[in-house]
């Protein structure tokens, strides 16, 4: 008898980005391990290389695309990075900002009209007794929970990804509409079998909404290296080598970073560092001596599997957690450790701190310590000068391989 599950994920591939990474890969573990996947989503354009298309071309992963009532596509469409680009960006998000008046939570405000009745068609045909709904946007979880509130036979898992109503970068423009998403979060999280979260800080927070009898569980993001060709490593450069973009609060711990690089550069003359992402303008020009020397380096992201021979040939990865979230860890965290490669993160305490010290991932140093940071990178100087090979041994962290991961997702489907 085929195992059938529906999964609701709003971003999900070709989505170009970190949110629709995390289920593209559990999927296709849990779809190798014998599951029928029905994946409800919306229509994406391919929006970029960072699309892991690779992991759902899978005869057991069924993708039905439906309407989402909103412009997703216009959202997330990349422009290129000169005069004309930025002008379309201005432009875009004087629009997206009129656009929230109408959809004041997210991009899935309205989509469960569309999307509770494709499901409730798929359960049916196919005899689906579990349903997983996965979020950012958050009203896919709202949505889900409605749908369970009309089929109250299915098992529903809820996903969370990020903070919903504590993420403080998210300004609502009137009270109200605050209460009402607070109402919408609540509803969610009380109105579901299981609860996944990614780090147990963010369990923590939503725990404090729920009233009724929820299994919490963490389900942790993690790595698949499926793939890669073997990366020799020898003589590496005293490289340093971060992936992803560099906002909402990341700027913070970059600067104290590169305050304490400004100063020691002439005393280490062979670091380099190689940032593949998205960075506010004001940093290539305060250290502005940097890029100019070419210790600095800015590209667009590139696809997951260039990124990942990127990461294996360089001595060390960089990592930057905003003050504003510790409770959150970077999804690339477990890649460095996989492929070896000492982290240093630059933090403000909280769960990345504790992660990286637990698993043996590298060096974890607080932001606001200068000598901290500076003796950090004098310590992995000196372990570049005696062993450029340098590999670390990481503890456990095969624990997070998206393979395994999938095993722990399995024992909530049954």
């Amino acid at each position: 008898m085929e195992k059938s599950i529906l999964l609701i994920a709003y971003k999900f591939p070709p989505f170009a980005g970190v949110g629709g990474f995390r289920w593209a890969k559990l999927s296709k573990y849990l779809a190798e391990r014998g599951y029928k996947i029905h994946v409800i989503t919306v229509k994406w354009r391919n929006l970029g290389l960072n699309t892991n298309q690779n992991d759902i071309d899978s005869p057991n992963i069924i993708i039905h695309r439906i309407p989402s009532s909103y412009f997703h596509n216009y959202k997330y469409k990349k422009y290129p990075s000169n005069l004309f680009g930025g002008l379309k960006k201005i432009v875009r998000f004087g629009l997206l900002n009129l656009l929230n008046i109408i959809w004041y939570e997210d991009e899935a405000q309205y989509w469960g009209y569309n999307m509770i009745p494709y499901c409730k068609k798929i359960i049916e045909k196919e005899g689906i007794k579990t349903v997983i709904a996965t979020g950012h946007p958050f009203m896919v979880n709202y949505w889900a929970a409605k749908l369970k509130s009309e089929i109250p036979k299915i098992k529903l898992i809820q996903d969370i990804q990020d903070p919903w109503n504590d993420d403080p970068s998210h300004k609502y423009y009137l009270a109200t509409i605050k209460k009402r998403s607070e109402s919408h979060e609540r509803y969610a999280l009380n109105n579901c079998d299981v609860l996944f979260t990614v780090t147990s800080g963010l369990l923590e927070r939503l725990s404090d909404r729920i009233v009724n009898p929820v299994e919490k569980i963490v389900l942790p993001n993690g790595y698949d290296l499926t793939g890669l060709e073997q990366i020799p490593t020898e003589n590496r450069d005293f490289s340093f080598i971060y992936a992803g973009n560099l906002f909402e609060g990341r700027e913070e711990p970059l600067s104290s970073f590169l305050n304490v690089v400004d100063d020691i550069i002439d005393n280490i003359p062979e670091m380099n560092i190689e940032i593949y992402g998205y960075v506010d303008a004001s940093i290539e020009k305060h250290y502005n001596r940097l890029f100019e020397k070419g210790h600095i380096t800015i590209s667009n992201p590139i696809s997951p599997q260039e990124i990942l021979r990127h990461i294996s040939k360089s001595f060390v990865c960089l990592q930057f957690n905003a003050r504003k979230y510790p409770y959150l860890v970077s999804t690339k965290i477990y890649e460095y450790g996989a492929l070896k490669r000492p982290t240093l993160s630059i933090n403000y305490g909280g769960e990345i701190d504790k992660l990286i010290k637990e698993h043996n991932l590298g060096i974890s140093t607080n932001g606001d310590n200068y000598q901290e940071i500076k003796d950090s990178i004098f310590k992995l100087y000196d372990l570049w000068k005696s062993n450029p090979s340098y590999e670390i041994e990481t503890i456990k962290l095969e624990d997070f391989s998206y393979r395994n991961l999938s095993k722990e997702v399995e024992k909530y489907l049954q």
